[in-house]
């Protein structure tokens, strides 16, 4: 039985021309506004639009805390130990579930798309598909992940391990960087030959959003 692991599918076309390294964590949105512009992107993607800014509908739906008291976490484990069993149609409510509380989850889009190409629903496989291009896309186009100064921009941890896993990659230790002004996530990696290499993340949402949640 196949067991689900992010780089099993086809390799993603991701374009890294023209990269420029922007941080947009200090002068965040209020989760108010967050809130109103995730309402707006999120009706686009459900209308069929998928060509919006999903590095901007990434950042709303962590400013504005969408996912509120709900454990995607424990909801993707969940969904992931029932494809494994071969129950995708668990696994597939699972990663709909995830969505549907974040529409911008990158996880919860892979899974949907890994059970319904087990379903053998192809067309709806095709559509999760171009999602989570356009999520690895809106990440990976942020800069080469090589360098402090180029880091790939993310708006949570999830979304690096999610980055290393969408690479084929396992993580074997984190530190946190500071370059600057800028707070960064240096990850330590190996590759399924066994070479060890070192990725950056920009991690000044996440510090930002802890810095705020502190003095709430």
């Amino acid at each position: 039985m196949m067991r689900l692991r992010h780089h099993q599918l086809p390799r993603f076309t991701l374009c890294l021309l023209g990269y420029v390294f922007v941080s947009t964590a200090f002068g965040l949105d209020s989760a108010k506004v967050a809130q109103a512009k995730y309402d707006g992107l999120k009706a686009k993607v459900q209308s069929g639009d998928i060509n919006v800014d999903w590095r901007e509908l990434r950042l709303d739906a962590v400013v504005a805390d969408v996912d509120g008291e709900f454990d995607w976490h424990q909801a993707n484990t969940a969904g992931v130990a029932a494809f494994n069993a071969g129950d995708y149609e668990g696994a597939l409510r699972k990663g709909q579930e995830i969505i549907q509380h974040n529409i911008a989850n990158g996880d919860g889009h892979f899974l949907a798309m890994v059970s319904l190409k087990h379903l053998g629903k192809q067309e709806e496989t095709a559509k999760e598909k171009l999602i989570v291009d356009q999520i690895v896309q809106s990440i990976m186009s942020s800069g080469d992940g090589k360098t402090a100064d180029t880091a790939w921009f993310t708006v949570s941890t999830s979304e690096e391990y999610f980055i290393i896993r969408i690479l084929g990659l396992k993580p074997k230790s984190q530190a946190l960087v500071k370059n600057g002004t800028h707070s960064l996530d240096r990850m330590a990696v190996v590759g399924e030959d066994g070479k060890e290499t070192t990725l950056w993340f920009n991690t000044d949402t996440d510090i930002e959003l802890t810095r705020r949640a502190g003095e709430s």
